[in-house]
């Protein structure tokens, strides 16, 4: 889970909004140096100390983050071999910074570690300038390359593209990792059948949305099933609903209006939603048929 640190709202449906004073996590923080080599264990155990991934953005009134410039010092001060080693590090802190440090180094083992890291149960604590949370342990190495391709390069990537295989096919794939894969590119056909598993068996949205986006002939009746499901989630809250209740109307199905209709008695939350409120006239809903704020 993810969480915003008292600045700037993220408007994603997978991030939760919490104020916090204080984000202590070395409370639960693992102390591992019995293979560490002697040069390095004074980085390991201040890393460990924080024990969060710390990148060296700054949110706005914060401080330099003190991890991310003691990542650059075990950089600096580790070989390729140290770095492989503490992989393997207890702290799973110092485990995420070592994978992190090997993508230029070695990029040919990260796949590997990236698809170990995302069979982990652990969680990492992480810290994006104002953005705080624990996170699968593969989700920091997965955002650092991906944010370091050059924009034009991304579909074309083949190490970006063994990534997101993996998480399309790992069972144990976070939410937050699916919206990712599922943001921009189109699969080749053979992956079909896995994201129809994920849209319509495990009731994955973003898979359901990537379908509807690429594929919405195909799979007409099953997405708009799908949609009126989840819409029926009262546990959805704000920018969820936004985007649920707009791909259910992308179909323009007259069949759909009732249910549509009734919903948004329910809730004047679209009201002011110029972009909804279009979607609603182009299927046959106007403002004197629901109330508005």
């Amino acid at each position: 889970m993810i969480f915003l640190f008292s600045c700037k709202k993220e408007k994603d449906p997978v991030y939760s909004e919490l104020l916090i004073e204080n984000w202590d996590n070395s409370k639960d923080a693992v102390f591992d140096t019995l293979r560490v080599p002697q040069h390095l264990r004074d980085i390991v155990k201040h890393i460990s100390i924080i024990n969060t991934y710390q990148t060296g953005d700054i949110g706005k009134g914060t401080e330099k983050p003190a991890n991310a410039e003691n990542f650059k010092k075990l950089v600096e001060l580790a070989s390729e071999d140290e770095l492989l080693s503490l992989i393997n590090n207890k702290n799973i802190t110092v485990a995420v910074y070592a994978s992190v440090g090997l993508l230029e180094r070695k990029p040919e083992l990260i796949d590997k570690v990236f698809s170990n890291f995302l069979n982990l149960k652990t969680k990492v604590h992480t810290k994006y300038g104002c953005i705080i949370g624990d996170q699968n342990p593969a989700e920091p190495l997965y955002r650092k390359y991906l944010y370091a391709i050059p924009g034009k390069n991304g579909q074309s990537d083949q190490l970006l593209k063994k990534l997101d295989s993996i998480i399309i096919f790992n069972p144990n794939s976070p939410r937050s990792l699916l919206l990712e894969v599922f943001r921009y590119k189109n699969y080749p056909k053979n992956y079909r059948k896995r994201i129809e598993t994920l849209a319509f068996k495990n009731h994955e949205i973003f898979a359901a949305i990537y379908l509807s986006h690429w594929h919405k002939g195909d799979y007409i009746d099953a997405l708009q099933k799908e949609f009126i499901s989840i819409i029926k989630n009262d546990t959805l809250v704000g920018i969820s609903k936004d985007i649920y209740l707009k791909e259910l109307l992308s179909f323009r199905n007259p069949s759909n209006k009732e249910f549509i209709l009734n919903y948004i008695k329910k809730d004047t939350l679209f009201s002011d939603e110029i972009e909804i409120r279009r979607e609603l006239e182009a299927n046959d809903i106007f403002p004197d048929e629901y109330p508005t704020r």
